[in-house]
């Protein structure tokens, strides 16, 4: 027997195997969390330029016949890995 292990009911365990699962879930965790928050940041800043541009149109779109449209390559692409 190692000290690298312990015997547990007459099998062996290795006393790192949970230090390394549980590092590993927390940077999956960590990883998960980042994304979600730089998801929820790109839904918030493409809602408030759609806003804006719809609530710039509407006196525009009262007072005539035209048709106006809002491109969508003005607003922001979502970039996980970059800024």
């Amino acid at each position: 027997m190692s000290i690298k292990t312990r015997p547990i009911n007459g099998r062996r365990i290795f006393k790192a195997q949970s230090t390394l699962e549980f590092t590993v879930a927390l940077i999956a965790a960590f990883i998960l969390l980042l994304g979600t928050v730089k998801l929820f940041v790109w839904l918030n800043e493409r809602m408030v330029l759609r806003q804006e541009a719809y609530e710039s149109t509407r006196v525009k779109a009262g007072s005539s016949s035209s048709t106006i449209l809002v491109k969508e390559a003005d607003l922001p692409e979502l970039s996980i890995f970059g800024d």
